[in-house]
């Protein structure tokens, strides 16, 4: 193996741990259990990444086809503010996307081995059995802002517990499996005693796609069969009960998600460039149906996709799309390493097939929910720019 891959280089150490404790204050938020809020912690951590990316040319090592379309997209909010009608919420939402930025180019970066990646991903992991366990103490609140209810938890955990199952099946290490198979576990429980519909949909969508992706067939299957045997058992009738009300789009909040849908669509006919980002709910009165018991004012989409076409339109919905299509192309690209007998190469693999469930869960969940300016899948970007890096320069 090249020693780009085994060791990085030591200029970067630095970096890369501020990485991760950049990452760690932006999901685990220890400012809100801890009384260092005051430091302003989150914005110290994205201030230490920014002074990396501008002194040692992350701008320029972080560019990739993805952080292009994801500089696009930012450069497309930020043009809607001086004409939307809330330049506030516009404002906002372009200073939010900006505030990724840092850490997105600091884990192209600096994730430049196979033990970093490890490592980061690792740091995903563990942060998502943290979540899942303050979020279930705290009454579905998580530990930071993405995770203001049960569907954005149930969310996250569609979107991490794919790599918990993958690297599970790889991995021989006995320490490593015990982390793995806790995290699965724990991300499963946590979406199942949610009761969130929109993660009941993507967990099966992620099922299936473990399954469908998965080497190792007649192992996955008797692994998912039995976590479904264990939800049943655990859940009984209620949970089964309430998931089935997913396909009645007469019931209320259905009934409610379907007509904000078709607001949404009628708003992108009027405004086919686009509102600005948040916009949505300033306009959604003027085009809420009848059917409406009240006034819309101020209520979100409840889904990533009728955010998207509303607010940014048909120039957004094209970089968004085009971007989906770059991470696509990448993940196949490392899904199609030859593994032989090399754990490292097998790591990369099974990553590529993570990515693809990850997506999956992550997309079907966001169907639901109004997400399109959380973290989670700019961060998830950045990582498959990294690890498709990594396994170039590993065959260099």
């Amino acid at each position: 193996m090249s020693e780009m891959i085994k060791k990085p280089t030591a200029n970067t150490d630095g970096w890369f741990k501020s990485t991760i404790l950049c990452l760690v204050v932006d999901y685990a938020r220890p400012q809100d259990i801890l009384p260092i809020g005051f430091m302003k912690p989150g914005m110290l951590a994205v201030l230490v990444l920014a002074y990396f990316v501008i002194t040692k040319n992350g701008f320029l090592l972080g560019m990739s086809k993805q952080t292009k379309m994801i500089w696009c997209f930012v450069i497309l909010l930020g043009a809607y503010v001086p004409f939307a009608l809330n330049n506030h919420h516009a404002f906002f939402t372009t200073q939010s996307m900006l505030l990724y930025m840092p850490l997105i180019l600091s884990t192209i970066v600096c994730v430049n081995s196979i033990n970093r990646l490890r490592k980061i991903i690792s740091v995903y992991i563990a942060l998502m059995i943290y979540i899942a366990i303050y979020a279930i103490l705290h009454g579905w609140r998580g530990s930071g802002n993405y995770f203001l209810d049960e569907n954005d938890i149930a969310l996250f955990m569609n979107l991490w517990i794919p790599f918990c199952f993958f690297l599970f099946l790889s991995e021989r290490g006995m320490a490593k499996k015990i982390f793995y198979g806790a995290g699965m576990l724990i991300g499963l429980t946590t979406v199942v005693v949610s009761f969130s519909r929109g993660g009941f949909i993507g967990l099966l969508c992620v099922a299936a796609v473990l399954w469908l992706f998965s080497p190792k067939k007649i192992i996955s299957l008797f692994i998912i069969c039995s976590l479904g045997i264990g939800v049943y058992i655990y859940s009984g009738e209620k949970y089964l009960a309430e998931m089935s009300t997913v396909t009645d789009t007469k019931e209320a909040t259905a009934n409610d998600r379907m007509l904000s849908w078709e607001s949404a669509w009628d708003m992108f006919l009027e405004h086919p460039l686009g509102v600005g980002g948040n916009n949505f709910p300033v306009h959604f009165q003027e085009f809420q149906s009848d059917e409406f018991s009240r006034g819309m004012w101020g209520r979100q989409a409840h889904s990533l996709w009728f955010t998207l076409i509303p607010e940014l339109g048909i120039f957004g919905i094209m970089i968004y799309f085009i971007l989906i299509y770059y991470n696509l192309k990448d993940i196949f690209y490392l899904k199609k390493i030859k593994v032989g007998n090399d754990p490292d190469l097998r790591y990369l693999h099974s990553l590529s097939l993570a990515f693809i469930a990850s997506l999956a869960g992550f997309f079907a969940s966001a169907t639901f929910i109004s997400v399109l300016y959380y973290a989670h899948y700019w961060y998830l970007t950045a990582l498959i720019v990294a690890t498709v890096r990594i396994s170039k320069s590993y065959s260099a």
